[in-house]
């Protein structure tokens, strides 16, 4: 069985940027061979793969749309209801905001059986100024109540990616 990237790290699913360089520094420095022994060599890799996989936005996704199970193939359908932009999503309740660049996303009975894609227009913040970004998101089919997914492709310099809770409603 494969480890879990999230519990080999100690950090929560919903973990942010700042938090996984936090934790992968901190682990990095215990378990690097030259200060623990190289026969923590194998411990190492596992975190260097884990903090690899967990660092990049578009393997991240990939990752959690796969964890906990089977992976489950994500139609190429797009779900119109949960899709359009930020404000009008909100609006519907649709989506709910949970502070900063976290959501929540509210998906009917057959949205959550079926899954699919979804994009959600909105501004975000980047280190050239606010700029107009559409977070691609694919929902997997028959979702874990609480995944988190992102969207699969960021904008370059983007402060606080955004982040996607799946609950039904």
């Amino acid at each position: 069985m494969e480890d879990d990237l999230y519990e080999l790290l100690g950090i929560p699913p919903d973990a942010d940027d700042a938090e996984l360089r936090r934790v992968w520094r901190e682990l990095a420095r215990k378990w690097h061979p030259d200060s623990s022994g190289t026969d923590t060599t194998f411990i190492f890799q596992k975190l260097i793969a884990a903090y690899a996989t967990l660092s990049d936005p578009a393997r991240r996704a990939e990752y959690d749309a796969t964890r906990g199970g089977p992976r489950k193939k994500v139609p190429g359908i797009m779900l119109n209801r949960v899709s359009g932009p930020l404000q009008v999503l909100l609006g519907r309740g649709t989506l709910r905001h949970l502070g900063g660049a976290r959501y929540e996303l509210v998906l009917d009975a057959d949205e959550a059986r079926t899954g699919g894609m979804v994009t959600i227009a909105m501004d975000v913040s980047t280190a050239d100024g606010e700029q107009r970004f559409s977070a691609w998101l694919a929902v997997p089919p028959d979702f874990v109540e609480g995944t988190v997914v992102r969207p699969s492709v960021l904008l370059p310099g983007m402060l606080a990616p955004p982040t996607f809770r799946l609950t039904r409603g």
